[in-house]
């Protein structure tokens, strides 16, 4: 879960709109249409960002980064460059950019990964709540609003947030919750990651809090 997430979270803050995902013969290919890849000297930088003030600000993007699909091997194709790195490559070995003008030019970013199917079973509660078209071997994924209709808005901590009652928690909440298995009333949509746990200040306890960032600056920080 956690390298896809990981993939589809780097297009949506280059700017995508849409993902497109094909597995065939042991290979993943995702391609999305953001705005590219201006240095590929950062690819490998660990905990670096690299992206601009502003995603620092609403979300604090600096990870692991691509290293979340080592030690596979990988080819990223943007703007007419190409790398692929391979063992070597994730253990501190050159990495040879060259040119690719076969490949994508103008804009976006395509990813060809060795790896498992990523099918649509698994990417669809991934993909939910990202605000991503994402279309995987030809099918689109389900997507909704996480908070449906009105909802208390905190731009000052950057967040939407709505009690429902728990029959009004979709299936697509709970399935998209990285920790489902340990219960909880609280989601927390972060861009598409969703963290659920447990708060329950009152006796109520069929009540459920949805809460969702809405991009603006925040205090809050997925860790």
């Amino acid at each position: 879960r956690g390298r896809i997430v990981e993939v589809l979270q780097n297009a949506r803050r280059a700017q995508a709109k849409r993902v497109t995902i094909t597995n065939g013969d042991g290979i993943v290919v995702v391609g999305d249409d953001g705005r590219g890849i201006d240095y590929f000297e950062k690819l490998l930088d660990l905990g670096g960002s690299g992206w601009e003030a502003r995603l620092d600000k609403s979300e604090d993007p600096a990870g692991v980064g691509l290293f979340c699909l080592a030690p596979r091997s990988l080819t990223i194709r943007s703007k007419g460059q190409a790398v692929t790195i391979g063992d070597d490559g994730w253990t501190g070995g050159n990495v040879e950019i060259r040119a690719d003008p076969g490949g994508a030019t103008a804009t976006g970013t395509e990813l060809s990964i060795a790896d498992e199917p990523w099918s649509a079973a698994i990417v669809n509660p991934l993909a939910a709540f990202t605000g991503l078209e994402v279309i995987v071997d030809g099918e689109c994924c389900p997507h909704e609003q996480f908070i449906d209709g009105e909802a208390a808005h905190h731009s000052e901590d950057g967040y939407r947030i709505k009690v429902v009652p728990e029959k009004d928690v979709t299936v697509l909440h709970r399935t998209a919750a990285e920790n489902r298995e340990y219960g909880g009333n609280v989601f927390v949509n972060f861009h598409g990651q969703v963290i659920v746990f447990a708060h329950r200040p009152v006796s109520t306890h069929d009540l459920n809090c949805l809460v969702d960032l809405t991009g603006e600056p925040t205090g809050l920080r997925l860790m």
